[in-house]
């Protein structure tokens, strides 16, 4: 593998396009998809490792691991590394040849079932129950459907790497638009918008106003700052004010036959064209788009319908971000308290342990239970029970710094990730909340509750990045808890 061919793999997965591709394919399957080029070299920044993968890799036996990947086809397919476990694999090539490829985390196409995973255990050899518990967290995705995003991946990588993006190019990125700006920022999706913008018209300078509900509408510019040829982003501005008011797109081919034009840059000697086009749903406005051009347009027409039909598609795009934010919000947050839940929890302390392990900061977890919980609902019932747990939620929440990652993990139990605390400050957040909990009973005179002196559990731990990995980590967590409720509850055992 050549240092030329290294680089030029990693510019083609950092590609807008492609880093678009990516970050659709894992909010359709949940999978995330890493570069790994023909030797083995990981284009960062790598995909987190699963325990599965982890197991696996002490035998050779998971292609996520391995340093030299076999051969690769021409489309899209799934290697299987035990049982129904395997990851989705698609090749670069570039002229024929096989510079790389992109690889997914594991995935399952199905529950895995325990006579698999232990036949699968007897060959390495692995405990059964270890192996078994490390499938559970491999996510199970239809391989129909992971396959189908694989392939559109696979298309834009292909077009990628054989366009030079000229008009036809671009026209077939603007046909995949909707499908590649799932899961996006705002900031990615307007600088995204902003290109194509200039590249339909050969623009040199173009600008984004997006109307908000409330407030000053949103900027984004790219092109020449102010300088000796004017200010091209005033330009536009004024523009695309007029286009605002007016709702309806604006033309001026020759800039230079333009008093309009000379007056917004304060000079006579003006080149080019300007093309403003308004951002519509249905009825409601929602910004423009502007463009210019160094050179007068000889058809004005043609860069209209151009550039409407890329407002179009920044539309439909806006609106999938909002709802594609609406739903991971809802996705990753537990409906009762509004906290973390448990999904987020998973995804977030792989992230954290990544990050502990890299900058060797320390990292501590504490793990919260209420007291005698089935005590209150058996008394007063499970609505009753429902507030308290909200109640509860509203104590720790008081007393976590915004560092901190807190997290209702499911039934009366929470979770506060310490981000760069070590054992003693976990432990003196958890005491600090204990102590907050004893001193906020719980009471409802609407529903007939008198005041419930509550207590909670703790167990917490630090993160021992020699020995430890997701599972482990929290485990140890988990088992100071029941040291705590065993040894006579309301109590932080730290360890």
């Amino acid at each position: 593998m050549t240092e030329t061919s290294t680089v030029r793999l990693s510019y083609i997965v950092n590609h807008d396009v492609i880093r678009a591709a990516l970050q659709n394919f894992s909010a359709r399957t949940g999978i995330a998809l890493g570069a790994d080029a023909a030797d083995g070299y990981q284009i960062p920044p790598g995909l987190p490792q699963s325990d599965f993968c982890l197991l696996l890799q002490n035998f050779g036996r998971c292609e996520l691991g391995r340093k030299t990947p076999g051969p690769l086809g021409d489309e899209p397919q799934t290697l299987f590394d035990g049982g129904p476990i395997g990851h989705v694999v698609i090749p670069i090539r570039v002229d024929g040849t096989a510079i790389g490829r992109l690889i997914s985390g594991p995935f399952a196409v199905r529950p895995p079932e325990f006579p698999v995973i232990y036949e699968l255990a007897r060959s390495l050899p692995v405990h059964p129950d270890n192996l078994m518990k490390a499938a559970a967290e491999v996510p199970v995705v239809s391989q129909s459907v992971i396959m189908d995003a694989a392939h559109l991946v696979h298309t834009l990588v292909k077009h990628v790497v054989s366009s030079n993006y000229r008009h036809q190019s671009e026209l077939t990125v603007l046909r995949s638009f909707d499908s590649i700006m799932t899961n996006l920022s705002y900031e990615v999706l307007s600088d995204m918008i902003l290109n194509l913008g200039r590249r339909l018209l050969n623009g040199e300078a173009s600008l984004l106003l997006l109307v908000a509900s409330q407030g000053d509408p949103q900027e984004a510019y790219a092109g020449p700052e102010p300088d000796g040829v004017g200010d091209l982003k005033k330009l536009l501005a004024e523009m695309s004010d007029f286009v605002l008011q007016s709702r309806r797109p604006l033309s001026v081919p020759d800039a230079a036959s333009s008093p309009w034009t000379q007056h917004l840059l304060g000079r006579k000697d003006v080149q080019g064209s300007v093309t403003v086009t308004p951002l519509l749903q249905q009825d409601q406005l929602r910004g423009t788009l502007a463009i210019y051009a160094p050179v007068p347009t000889q058809d004005p027409e043609s860069d209209l319908h151009l550039l409407s039909m890329l407002a179009a598609q920044a539309v439909n795009s806006l609106l999938m971000l909002e709802r594609l934010v609406t739903s991971e919000e809802q996705a990753l947050t537990d409906s009762l308290t509004g906290l973390y839940n448990y999904r987020f929890f998973q995804e977030h302390l792989q992230r954290e342990l990544s990050r502990a392990s890299r900058s060797k900061a320390p990292l501590s977890l504490i793990v919260l239970d209420l007291d005698n919980f089935k005590v209150i609902n058996d008394a007063f019932g499970h609505p009753v029970g429902d507030r308290v747990i909200q109640h509860l939620a509203e104590c720790i929440e008081r007393h976590t710094r915004k560092a901190n990652v807190l997290v209702r993990y499911g039934g009366d139990e929470f979770c506060i990730i310490v981000p760069e605390g070590d054992l003693e400050t976990a432990r003196n957040v958890a005491e600090r909340v204990l102590t907050e909990i004893r001193n906020s009973p719980y009471a409802d005179e609407r529903y007939g509750v008198p005041p419930q002196y509550l207590t909670v559990s703790a167990g917490v731990t630090q993160y021992r990045p020699e020995e430890d990995n997701a599972f482990s980590f929290f485990n140890r967590a988990d088992e100071n808890l029941l040291i705590a409720k065993r040894t006579g509850k309301d109590r932080v055992v730290a360890q």
